[in-house]
């Protein structure tokens, strides 16, 4: 007979694991599925070295510590300017993957199962909504657990369990590009205008100086429209670039055909990319040292939730009184059309919380959103998207759902948001408002 878990959790990238480790650590006895071989996620198979915003702009307090730091050390060096001397908030994938490996190998409540995905859900009727009571895993069959959190970054547990969902802008459905990043060693520093390519400034002069090289590119016609730019960042040692260079539009998570048909145009452009590179003499010489796993896509379902964040929520700083954690990135809406993209900063302090109500799928007792698949618009998912506010929206779907399965007879809704804030809190972890222990 199957072991019946307190939580089981679904994706196994930055959300899911933050929410595996947060249970655990909580006391409860936590599954962790992975449908690929490898754990990691986007962080790792499709990395993009920067370290997004996670400080107040005001007074430069990080919004999000606890496990956030022990995933990111390195970015807490930065005070949050962004002064030519100060350094670039970035990191290594391959540090990022030994520090999953060693954080999970050291809780002895979590059970990991990896190359399987859920195929399958089944539920009851629980009052007005229903209740998950085990996934089917594609070796193991089914699994039973008394809360689950969705960590897959397109809801991929949710849908199948019948919630409901949204994709794309609300107009037609038309979701973001999808980026397909490399890195590049063996460049010469020497020949940059600023060699400290792992600053604020090396990296604005480094950038640049690629955009003259790659309009130059466009202007003899030897670039094609996918290169949307160079967007190069320095690992923490210097020693490789990492390059978010490139767009394909019309990308849909839900068809896995149609992303492995994207990565090969992606990869193409990745060719075309680098050969424009080589062009400015600092990188003639230069390697490209690897062209990452998966395809970065940045867009999947968005759970409808008991309540919807919206772009105008983050812009206002709205502050909840069920919030469980807080994000400070910028609005980042890649235009489906091929436009420019949006690039707006939150105003004044820079934070805008994220309630509790947005991690609890709409019409299920038992199930919490852990990744970017949580309830919010369009708009607001292009900002809390990025792994620094996912690694917050796991740690807190953790703490919910061990509290949930251990005190509340799995019901996700009779957890006080006061109670996670208060484990939250004991974890290390930024919280705003009040908090106190579970009876």
């Amino acid at each position: 007979m199957s072991t019946t878990y307190d939580v089981l959790v679904a994706g196994a990238g930055c959300g899911g694991i933050c929410a595996s480790l947060q249970a655990a650590r909580q006391g409860a006895k936590v599954l962790l599925v992975e449908r690929e071989a490898e754990i990691g996620g986007t962080g790792v198979h499709s990395p993009v070295a920067l370290v997004c915003k996670f400080q107040r702009r005001d007074t430069y307090e990080p919004i999000n510590l606890g496990l956030h730091r022990e995933l990111f050390p390195e970015a807490y060096a930065w005070r949050g300017e962004f002064d030519d001397d100060d350094r670039l908030p970035s990191y290594d994938h391959r540090d990022l993957a030994r520090r999953y490996l060693e954080l999970l190998a050291a809780e002895p409540r979590i059970d990991i199962r990896t190359g399987q995905a859920v195929t399958a859900v089944a539920t009851e009727a629980d009052g007005p909504r229903q209740r998950i009571v085990s996934a089917d895993l594609e070796r193991d069959g089914p699994v039973p657990a008394r809360v689950f959190v969705d960590g897959t970054a397109n809801g991929d547990l949710s849908a199948l369990a019948g919630a409901r969902f949204k994709v794309g802008r609300d107009a037609d459905g038309a979701m973001m590009p999808a980026t397909l990043t490399f890195g590049v060693s063996g460049f010469d520093p020497s020949k940059l205008r600023n060699p400290r390519v792992t600053t604020w400034g090396g990296y604005r002069s480094l950038n640049d100086e690629l955009r003259q090289t790659l309009e130059k590119a466009r202007a003899a016609g030897e670039a094609p429209p996918g290169l949307y730019g160079t967007g190069a960042f320095a690992y923490p040692d210097g020693s490789i670039l990492l390059f978010n260079a490139n767009h394909v539009r019309g990308v849909d998570p839900r068809d896995p055909e149609g992303v492995a048909a994207a990565r090969a145009e992606a990869r193409a452009l990745v060719e075309h990319s680098f050969a424009v590179i080589r062009r400015h003499p600092a990188f003639a010489d230069a390697r490209l040292e690897f062209v990452s796993d998966r395809l970065g896509v940045r867009e999947g379902r968005r759970i409808t939730g008991d309540y919807v964040l919206t772009g105008e929520d983050c812009l206002g700083e709205a502050r909840f009184d069920d919030a469980v954690a807080a994000g400070a990135y910028d609005i980042d809406v890649h235009d489906p059309d091929g436009g420019p993209t949006r690039l707006q900063r939150i105003p004044n302090t820079q934070v805008y919380h994220i309630p509790y109500r947005s991690l609890r799928a709409a019409g299920l007792t038992n199930l919490l959103l852990g990744s970017r698949c949580i309830s919010g618009d369009f708009v607001a998912h292009s900002s809390y998207r990025g792994m620094s506010t996912i690694t917050a929206i796991g740690q807190a779907a953790g703490g919910a759902a061990a509290l949930a399965a251990t005190l509340a007879g799995g019901d996700t809704r009779a957890v006080d948001p006061a109670w996670i804030r208060h484990e939250l809190h004991r974890a290390g972890q930024w919280t705003e408002g009040p908090r106190h222990p579970p009876p």
